[in-house]
Formats: structure tokens, C-alpha cells, sequence
């Protein structure tokens, strides 16, 4: 717009030279003819086809880019508080919840949406874990009978169970994870079949053993000694 102004008034005023100067050029007694609008407008043409024309048209071309980015950046200035404020207040409006909702719906737009604000979310949320009210107002909230409604019911989903045993079956396809376990299990077996300090081992099986063994021994030394009494009442006959 003022590039197109700079020219409009270059022309004016090249237009008024041209103007002045065929009216200097008449005879003082005014007897000549006056200059036509054809000739008029060719010397102008010639005029905005030399070279001081052409400097001059850049110059102003400069001057106005200069004037216009000064301004903005003066504007931007001046007016970042009226910027923000009207954004604070166009945000927590009624209307523009609506707003927001109808472009949520859009599954482009929500999904750079979610790219764009990723990393503040993430930010946000490590800096509320470290606040020690949030921690327990989460707390709270997963104590509810609402949530653990819902963690049962996506528990029991099939889709839930499905996702578990494709998770189960990657792991255990996974030989580093098997060996992790094989070791697990070793210990546990290894752990139940040691001796703890203040356990006892149970002898009794032993114990009865032993006593028939000697229970035996004993019957053995009954018969000896009657055949040994028996012999003698024979003999004293």
C-alpha cells in the first residue's frame, strides 16, 4: 500500500515537472499550443525509465519496508498485554469450550494437538508428583469406589486378558527372560528344601525302626532262654 502510494506521488510530481516546464517553454505572448495528454503521459514514462526514476523508486520501496517492520515490531510490543489477555479471556469463555470440543472431534487436529503439547504435559506431570497434595489427592481418587469399578472392569475385559497373555507369551519367547525365570525358580525350590534354624526334623519313622529292630533282638534272647530251661528239666529227669 505504500509502495503504491511512494509511486502515486511520483507520478504527481513528475507529472507537475513535466507541466511547469511546457508552461515555461510558451511564448510570452501565449500564442503556442499547449502540451497533449499522449505527449504528457510518453514523458512521463520516459521520465520513471531512468535511472535517478528507478534509485529514487527503490529508495522509498526501502524506506517503507523500514517504517511498516518498525511498526510492527512497536505494535507487538505495545500491545503483548491486550494480545494475551484476549487470549486468556477467549479461552476461559463458555463459548469457546464448545469450540474446543467440536475441534477434538477432528482426529487431525487432535493429534497434532497432542504432539505440540507432549513434552508440557510430561513436564506438568513430573513437577505435580514431586507436590505432596497431589500426591495424596491421587491417592485419593484411586481409593474410590468409582475407580476401582472401572480398574475391575477393565481387568476382566477380554481385550484386557488378551493383551496380558500376548505380553506373557512375547516374555517367555524371550531366553534371556526364561533363564531369569529358571534362576527364580531354583531359588524358591533351593530355599523350601533347606532347614530353617528353628525347625526340627522329623525321626519318627527312624525311631520305629530302631525299636523293631531291638523289639526283635529281645524276642530272639526269649526263645534262647526257654530252650535253655527246657534243656535243663530234661537232663534233671
Amino acid at each position: 500500500m505504500k509502495l503504491k502510494r511512494a509511486l502515486y506521488c511520483f507520478s504527481i510530481s513528475a507529472f507537475a515537472a513535466v507541466l511547469l516546464t511546457g508552461c515555461g517553454a510558451e511564448p510570452q505572448g501565449g500564442g503556442g499550443q499547449q502540451t497533449s495528454y499522449k505527449d504528457m503521459k510518453s514523458m512521463v514514462i520516459d521520465i520513471l525509465k531512468t535511472e535517478d526514476a528507478q534509485k529514487a523508486l527503490q529508495e522509498s520501496q526501502m524506506s517503507a519496508a523500514g517504517t511498516s517492520s518498525s511498526g510492527i515490531k512497536s505494535l507487538s510490543v505495545q500491545d503483548a498485554e491486550s494480545v494475551r489477555m484476549a487470549v486468556k479471556e477467549t479461552i476461559t469463555s463458555p463459548d469457546y469450550d464448545k469450540v474446543i470440543k467440536q475441534l477434538m472431534t477432528d482426529t487431525r487436529f487432535a493429534g497434532d494437538f497432542a504432539k505440540a503439547v507432549n513434552k508440557e504435559n510430561k513436564d506438568i506431570h513430573k513437577e505435580l508428583m514431586k507436590d505432596p497434595g497431589y500426591q495424596k489427592e491421587l491417592i485419593s481418587a484411586m481409593k474410590t469406589p468409582e475407580m476401582d469399578k472401572m480398574i475391575l472392569e477393565v481387568l476382566m475385559s477380554s481385550q484386557y486378558r488378551k493383551q496380558v497373555m500376548t505380553i506373557m507369551q512375547e516374555s517367555m519367547s524371550n531366553p534371556l527372560f526364561r533363564v531369569e525365570i529358571l534362576d527364580l525358580l531354583k531359588k524358591a525350590v533351593q530355599e523350601e528344601l533347606r532347614v530353617k534354624p528353628g525347625e526340627k526334623v522329623d525321626t519318627s519313622s527312624g525311631g520305629g525302626g530302631e525299636g523293631g529292630d531291638s523289639g526283635g533282638e529281645d524276642g530272639g534272647g526269649g526263645g534262647d532262654d526257654s530252650k535253655d530251661s527246657g534243656e535243663g528239666s530234661g537232663t534233671s529227669s
